[in-house]
C-alpha cells in the first residue's frame, strides 16, 4: 500500500530547520522549541555510526596488522586532512582556525564545549565530556568489545590514538606546537584542548560574547534566546542541518583515507572482512531502530538522516519500497564529485583511490571510489538476514554527475531484490529476516 501522495512526501522530506522556518513565521513559538531540540540532535544517528566505525577501524588495523600501521596510517592520513586547516593558521587567520575546530568539537552530539579562557599566549576549552573519544570511554566500549576498543599500549584510548595523530599533523605543518590536547585523569570523558598564539601573542581573539558563543551550536543559541523572549532567531535557524558539515566531512574524508590505506596494503579480499567487523556491526544499530518502528517512522527516520547527510533528495513512494534518489548522496555522492569541505579532495590525488578491479565489495565495478565500499557490505548484510532498510543500487552512480539510488523497503513486503542487485554483491537471493540483536 502507499501513504503519501506526491505532495505530501514533498512535504515530509523538508529539512527540520525548514520546517522550524515556517513555525517561526507562523508565530508558533511552542512548536518551533520542540523543533529546536530535534535539530538539535538531527545528526545523532550518523554521529554516533560515524564515531563507531573509525574507532573500529583503527582496533581492527591494530589487532590484525598492528599498532605500527595503525600509527603509519593516521599520520599520513592527518597530514591529508589538517593541511587546509594548517593553510588557514600559517595565512594569520589564527582566530578562525581556533573557531573552526570548536565547531567541528561542539558538533558532536555528545560533547558539552565550554571556554575556559583567552589570555595573551593561549586560548583553551574543556570538552566535559569529549563526544568522541570521552564518549567511548563513558559508553563502557573498551569493556563491551576490548579486541577493538581497549587502548594502545602507552594507555592511550583507541578513538584519541586518532585525536592525537591530528594534533601532531597540524603542529607538524605550522611549524609550532599550537594544538593540545590533554585527557582528565579525575573525570571520566573529560579532555582539555589548549591552542597556543603565535602571530597573535599579546592580543585578545575573542570578544566576551564571542567567546561565550563559541561552544554554543545554532540550535542552542536559539534555543537561549527564546527563552529570555527574543524570538530574532531567523538566522540560526536558517541550513541549520548545514552547521555540523565541517565534522562530518571530516569523518567521511578520514574513513576514506582509512579504507585507501587498508585496501593498498591488503587487497580486497581482506578489505571485505574488514568491513563486515567494522562498518556492518556498527550499522546494525539501524536494524533495531527499524525494527521498532512502523512503515511511515521509518520512512522519516531516514529522510531526516540523509538531509543530516548533507544529501540532495526526492522521493518515490512504490507499493513495497520508498526509493530515494540522492543527486548527490551527502557522503559518497560529494566525494565522488570532490565536493567536500575544505575543498581539497580528489581521488586518484593524494592518498584517497578507487579501486581498478571489479569485486563483490565494489558492485562488481572497475575504477570504484572506495568509500562506496561499506554500501556494497551493508547490502549483503542485509541479504543475509538483515532487514532491507539501505539497499543501494551500486550500478546507478555509475559516473560523478549520476545520482545514487537507495531502496527502503516496507515491513509488509516481500523480501524480494532485483537480481541485478543481488549479483552486484555475489548474491542469487535474499535470506530469511534475522531478529535484531
Amino acid at each position: 500500500m502507499k501513504y503519501f501522495t506526491e505532495e505530501q512526501l514533498a512535504r515530509e522530506i523538508r529539512p527540520l530547520p525548514d520546517v522550524a522556518m515556517e513555525a517561526l513565521e507562523a508565530g508558533r513559538i511552542e512548536n518551533l522549541h520542540q523543533l529546536l531540540n530535534e535539530m538539535s540532535v538531527g545528526h545523532k544517528e550518523l554521529d554516533a555510526l560515524g564515531l563507531q566505525w573509525i574507532s573500529r577501524m583503527f582496533g581492527k588495523i591494530r589487532s590484525d596488522i598492528g599498532e605500527g600501521f595503525l600509527d603509519e596510517v593516521l599520520a599520513e592520513s592527518a597530514s591529508f586532512l589538517m593541511a587546509p586547516y594548517a593553510e588557514g593558521f600559517r595565512k594569520g587567520d589564527e582566530k578562525g582556525t581556533i573557531r573552526e575546530f570548536a565547531a567541528v568539537w561542539k558538533s558532536s552530539v555528545s560533547t558539552n564545549l565550554v571556554p575556559l579562557g583567552e589570555d595573551d599566549n593561549q586560548v583553551i576549552l574543556s570538552l566535559s565530556p569529549c563526544g568522541t573519544g570521552g564518549r567511548i570511554l563513558l559508553e563502557g566500549w573498551p569493556q563491551i568489545l576490548p579486541e577493538l576498543f581497549s587502548p594502545c599500549s602507552d594507555g592511550t584510548p583507541i578513538y584519541c590514538r586518532g585525536c592525537k595523530a591530528l594534533q601532531h599533523a597540524f603542529n607538524r605543518a605550522v611549524g609550532e606546537t599550537v594544538w593540545t590536547t590533554r585527557i582528565s585523569e579525575t573525570l571520566p570523558g573529560a579532555c582539555e584542548m589548549r591552542f597556543s598564539k603565535q602571530g597573535t601573542k599579546g592580543r585578545r581573539l575573542f570578544s566576551t560574547d564571542e567567546f561565550y558563543r563559541i561552544g554554543k551550536t545554532r540550535s542552542r543559541q536559539a534555543l537561549d534566546m527564546i527563552l529570555a523572549g527574543n524570538v530574532d532567531v531567523e538566522g540560526l535557524i536558517r541550513n541549520q542541518h548545514w552547521e555540523w558539515l565541517p565534522w562530518h566531512d571530516l569523518f567521511v574524508q578520514w574513513a576514506t583515507c582509512i579504507l585507501s590505506a587498508v585496501y593498498r596494503k591488503k587487497g580486497a579480499d581482506y578489505l571485505d572482512g574488514f568491513l563486515k567487523e567494522t562498518y556492518d556491526t556498527a550499522f546494525s544499530f539501524l536494524y533495531r531502530l527499524y525494527d521498532a518502528l512502523d512503515d511511515v517512522g521509518a520512512f522519516r527516520l531516514f529522510a531526516r538522516i540523509w538531509n543530516y547527510h548533507m544529501a540532495t533528495f526526492r522521493v518515490k513512494e512504490e507499493e513495497d519500497r520508498f526509493v530515494f534518489i540522492l543527486d548527490p548522496c551527502g557522503s559518497g555522492g560529494r566525494l565522488y564529485r570532490s565536493d567536500m569541505h575544505k575543498g581539497r579532495f580528489r581521488y586518484g590525488c593524494g592518498i584517497p583511490c578507487l579501486m581498478e578491479n571489479p569485486s563483490n565489495i565494489n558492485f562488481n565495478r572497475k575504477d570504484f571510489p572506495i568509500y562506496c565500499v561499506h554500501c556494497a557490505s551493508s547490502n549483503r548484510d542485509q541479504f543475509e538476514g538483515g532487514p532491507l532498510v539501505f539497499v543501494i543500487d551500486g550500478h546507478a552512480q555509475q559516473d560523478t554527475a549520476s545520482p545514487c539510488v537507495h531502496y527502503l523497503y516496507k515491513k509488509g513486503a516481500k523480501r524480494e531484490v532485483p537480481s541485478a542487485i543481488l549479483a552486484q554483491v555475489g548474491k542469487s537471493n535474499v535470506a530469511p529476516l534475522k531478529r535484531p540483536a
